[in-house]
């Protein structure tokens, strides 16, 4: 697991130092964030075919699945996964070189409503839980047999596995980068326990490969402190054996509820390559 350098908290030894526990801080209210997909371009098409320099099916039709997964950290059993998009969605005849912006639902959005934003200070009650929001992005390319019923599996399996390893770890330590050392460790011990109870799915729809963007529900101070953090952060690889679904993750991105943040993905698997441009948006 990727390791980054440690980010000192100041503001919170101050925050200490002029705390009592008869003065904790009252449970912040509800915020929101949607992760979305905007646009496809198609770098190489995944369908085509060529014979002694003849090609025929030029084009694709990309569309994208967004597997939503929420959890409180330390929370047990507050795990949620679901599913968001469907292969009807998909653009029709891209060809290599073009590119499309998505609307309704190509999109797949993912809107996480009544996360609980904390600041560092909020982080002094007990009864105050860091939420862990973000989507596990499959890049797929329609041809005949859905893989919904795989992405479906996944995601109950991805539950499971998430009550397993963040709904159950300790948040002790305030400082940022430890804040998401902790996370992604837990993160890459669930899809270790997903990698071990995913069935052989089959044959369907081709898969160019996943990503991963995860949403620290911080605001204020922590969410600048943990923002500063991102900009260095490398989403570390998870590697998923055996199976071609669910995708290895080979990229993703960071985001908190301080501020829009935008993700350029390319996903390269099946033979093609498509990249798309993500969003997340808080509110």
């Amino acid at each position: 697991m990727t390791r980054i350098r440690s980010v000192a908290v100041g503001v919170l030894t101050l925050a200490v130092m002029g705390l009592t526990a008869a003065c904790m801080p009252p449970t912040p209210g509800g915020r929101s964030v949607t992760f979305k997909a905007n646009s496809v371009t198609v770098n190489d098409s995944q369908d085509e075919t060529c014979v002694l320099g003849i090609c025929a099916n030029r084009s694709d039709e990309p569309y994208v699945f967004n597997i939503a997964f929420r959890v409180k950290i330390g929370v047990p059993n507050s795990a949620q996964a679901y599913l968001v998009g469907d292969r009807s969605n998909a653009v029709n005849s891209l060809g290599a070189g073009q590119s499309a912006t998505l609307t309704g639902n190509q999109q797949a959005a993912v809107n996480f409503g009544g996360i609980t934003g904390l600041d560092v200070t909020d982080l002094l009650n007990p009864e105050n839980h860091l939420e862990v929001v973000g989507v596990y992005t499959w890049a797929n390319e329609q041809d005949t047999v859905p893989i919904g019923q795989a992405a479906t599996g996944t995601a109950a399996v991805l539950k499971d596995a998430l009550n397993s390893t963040l709904a159950t770890a300790d948040l002790s330590n305030f400082d940022a980068s430890a804040i998401v050392n902790l996370i992604f460790d837990n993160l890459g011990s669930a899809f270790g326990i997903v990698s071990g109870n995913i069935p052989l799915f089959g044959l369907g729809d081709d898969n160019l490969g996943g990503a991963i963007y995860v949403g620290i529900g911080a605001q204020g101070t922590l969410g600048d402190l943990i923002n500063s953090v991102a900009s260095s952060f490398v989403i570390p690889n998870i590697n998923i054996p055996i199976v071609d679904l669910p995708p290895d993750i080979n990229g993703g991105g960071l985001f908190t509820l301080n501020g829009n943040k935008t993700f350029t993905q390319s996903f390269s698997g099946s033979g093609g390559r498509h990249t798309y441009q993500f969003s997340a948006t808080p509110a």
